[in-house]
């Protein structure tokens, strides 16, 4: 069933909108596109309220709700993030298109969903796309790697930039983001170097884990050297203000800050997790709190005219992997392309 416009009906549902809401005008030329929002509803675990607990049964009967209501008169409903919506769609509209979007965290525990009615699987790296036929090998064929998407338009070098001798490390303050090691791996590098700050970017969702990363800070007597900004209004001009922007993750599919902090000027370095090596030399991949500070050492080693060459050097060879081609129409045209095979 399509539209009066003959264009296909397209619902996208999502819990957050951070990565998919910029495909939107390139989804309009091939779709007529409806956004679909959804409560986010994770089981509760030990640190859920108890009202959160008591809730649950009932937030996820709204959702269940709003994903069928949403579903109606779709021809392709597209899932950013493949959780439990997937379970129900793929298990409720087998006769429609179904396209997801895996980023990370659904790899190590995939929901239970009818593999075999989801048309197309879009991932963000080839790492997560090879482990990914492996998990679910009827997936075999509808797996493609997009790269996501980096606006160079907005995230743009000051002017102005000059050495700041900061170093910054984005994202939610979570033991998975390493922020821990960052500021072990840091206080050894102040040993080398006495005149670097750590900005820590971020909200602290879990306060026993920001509590125990102050403590430590204390532990080591480096106060004066990290600050924990906490959420950043103007993101832009932390990248802009900082040397280098950091990734001392577990896992993930692309760390997107530090291709934005590349963008605005900021060298990026990051731990060797699976994948990183897609998108990054090994000159910005350390393996150990020795790789880092050796790798921090060497890039201000340099003189600023010198880093200024480098980092630009690497901005031309990196950040056209999420700007060309376009991974917002390389998407959409996908989509229009696996819908009309259909």
């Amino acid at each position: 069933m399509s539209s009066n416009s003959n264009k296909p009906r397209l619902s996208i549902f999502f819990s957050n909108a951070n990565f998919i809401k910029s495909f939107r005008g390139h989804f309009v030329k091939n779709f007529e596109v409806s956004w679909s929002p959804l409560p986010f509803t994770s089981p509760p675990d030990r640190q859920t309220s108890l009202f959160s607990i008591i809730s649950f049964p009932f937030r996820l009967v709204y959702k269940k709700m709003k994903t069928l209501f949403y579903s109606n008169g779709a021809d392709i409903i597209f899932v950013e993030f493949a959780d439990e919506t997937l379970s129900l769609v793929s298990n409720w509209r087998k006769s429609k298109m179904i396209v997801t979007r895996l980023h990370r965290y659904e790899l190590f525990s995939l929901p239970k969903a009818t593999w075999s009615a989801i048309d197309l699987v879009i991932v963000v790296n080839n790492w997560m796309a090879q482990n990914l036929e492996i998990a679910v090998p009827s997936l075999k064929g509808k797996i493609v790697c997009i790269p996501n998407f980096v606006d160079i338009n907005y995230w743009q070098q000051s002017p102005n930039k000059v050495q700041s001798n900061v170093l910054s490390i984005v994202g939610n303050i979570d033991k998975r983001k390493g922020h821990d090691k960052a500021i072990i791996a840091f206080s050894k590098v102040l040993k080398q170097k006495k005149d670097l700050t750590l900005n820590i970017i971020g909200h602290n969702p879990d306060k026993n884990f920001f509590d125990s990363l102050k403590y430590l800070v204390k532990k080591l007597e480096i106060e004066n050297n990290v600050k924990f900004l906490g959420y950043s209004p103007d993101l832009k001009k932390d990248f802009q203000e900082s040397d280098i922007i950091l990734s001392f993750s577990e896992h993930e599919s692309t760390h997107l800050t530090l291709f934005e902090g590349l963008s605005c000027g900021a060298w990026p370095l990051s731990r060797n997790w699976e994948g990183v090596e897609e998108f990054l030399p090994n000159g910005n991949i350390f393996t150990d709190n020795s790789d880092f500070v050796k790798k921090v050492i060497s890039f201000y080693s340099g003189t600023e005219s010198e880093l200024q060459i480098k980092v630009d050097n690497l901005a031309k060879s990196v950040l056209p992997k999420f700007t060309d081609p376009d991974p917002r129409k390389t998407m959409s045209d996908l989509i229009a392309k696996t819908y009309n095979n259909l």
